[in-house]
């Protein structure tokens, strides 16, 4: 595809229409620098005439750590694999309830809860919404979990206790899931995440990149959650964890990243398309700046589960850099 093939599917895009598969692929196989330009500064226009000037941006506690049963091939939080990741229990409320007081003094919107684990427990399922009741008259956080998988009954309780979304993601492909996860299947996923919205939930949904999948399973993960109208998409890439079988994964070209963030834009084009997991190690700080000029308009900030990222003040300046109101 030229340059003329990539503005005709911009400007359809901006029009209200939308991009096929193939031509998603064919946008995902663009190996010209000038080619691969022209796609990140189409992508860029799209983001700004859909959304917003300022960055969404989220915040996330890892609540409970190192104790679920699921083979996740790139989770260091599984206690299948040997790693150094910290094991404890679900915190208590007021260790919760500090970090998200902090987060909102740094300037934090929005708050994601995280525990480990197939699904919590009827008893932690139970403190935990009590938790976010608690957040939600104490503080002005938007509130996010992620707690594995859950009913639409669970779902509707979440909403009532100040919920407003759900992180779930879909990681890869349909193809590709099977060799990274054994332990449950992509159905599973599905069904979590049709549950949510049922719920009344909003959904964020996206995946890991430079896992071994090809340009075409990225593209076919970006389809998969095309009918669920994700708000928001995290796209992380594999920072690999000693002790996990990806622990050798070579890191990924970083252009194949930005067109990846650049193609999600195009299929997604009113998605907060956040920049998550991985991005420092993965990325140059110019790269990190350069997928928020194509397509990402969002950050996690401050660490993720098991692994530290840039500095809040670091952050802030990527963003002022690329062009956001922060």
């Amino acid at each position: 595809m030229n340059r003329d093939g990539i503005e005709a599917l911009k400007n359809r895009v901006l029009g209200g229409g939308e991009i096929s598969f193939d031509e998603a692929l064919s946008l995902a196989r663009l190996e010209e620098p000038e080619d691969i330009n022209t796609l990140l500064d189409a992508a860029r226009e799209i983001t700004h005439f859909f959304n917003s000037a300022k960055p969404g941006l989220c915040t996330l506690l890892n609540a409970k750590s190192y104790l679920c049963g699921e083979d996740c091939g790139f989770c260091a939080q599984s206690v299948r694999f040997d790693t150094s990741a910290d094991r404890y229990l679900l915190m208590e409320p007021e260790k919760v309830l500090a970090a998200a007081k902090r987060a909102e003094a740094h300037g934090a919107q929005n708050f994601c809860i995280v525990t480990s684990g197939a699904a919590p427990t009827d008893e932690e399922f139970e403190k935990i919404v009590v938790l976010f009741k608690r957040l939600s008259e104490e503080s002005h956080l938007n509130l996010d979990a992620s707690l594995g998988f859950i009913t639409e009954e669970q779902a509707e309780r979440l909403a009532e206790a100040g919920v407003r979304r759900f992180n779930h993601n879909l990681q890869t492909s349909r193809e590709f899931y099977p060799q990274i996860v054994s332990t449950h299947t992509y159905d599973t996923r599905l069904e979590t995440i049709r549950s949510l919205l049922e719920g009344g939930l909003e959904l964020c949904s996206g995946g890991i990149l430079g896992m071994g999948e090809t340009a075409e399973d990225r593209v076919k993960l970006a389809f998969e959650l095309k009918p669920y109208k994700p708000h928001c998409i995290p796209v992380n890439v594999l920072n690999p964890r000693p002790g996990t079988p990806l622990e050798n994964q070579p890191k990924p070209d970083p252009k194949e990243i930005l067109k990846t963030v650049a193609l999600f834009r195009f299929i997604h084009p009113k998605a907060n398309i956040k920049l998550a997991g991985g991005r420092e190690v993965n990325l140059t700080p110019e790269e990190q700046e350069r997928a928020l000029r194509g397509g990402a308009n969002g950050l996690i900030l401050g660490g993720y589960l098991t692994t530290t990222g840039n500095s809040v003040a670091a952050d802030m300046q990527l963003l002022q850099r690329a062009g956001f109101a922060v």
